[in-house]
């Protein structure tokens, strides 16, 4: 065989094996639509854990303000446990809003 012979050959050869290897890795591949609903499906995910994570967060930040105005109630108590009838008062009136 000559030379141009062994070329076409190769060329043949490269030509069928891009065409079998590009064949088989669209077939393995999702369609474009397959990939929208999984990126879907991954933001919905997300936002949930976010959701849980800020629920949580927000009942943290709840038991801690309590924490705070129990402790802030015993440092306003008189000697007799008495409190300061304007910090009461303060505090009712915010408790409202």
């Amino acid at each position: 065989m000559d030379s141009n012979t062994n070329s076409n050959i190769k060329s043949v050869l490269t030509f069928g094996a891009g065409f079998v290897g590009g064949w088989a890795a669209r077939s393995l591949a999702d369609s474009p639509e397959n990939v929208g609903v999984k990126l879907l499906e991954i933001a919905i995910r997300a936002k949930e854990r976010v959701g849980q994570w800020a629920a949580a967060e927000g009942e943290r930040l709840e038991d801690m303000l309590a924490e705070a105005r129990s402790k802030a109630e015993v440092g306003t108590s008189g000697p007799n446990g008495a409190t300061n009838g304007a910090v009461h008062e303060a505090r009712t009136t915010n408790e409202e809003a």
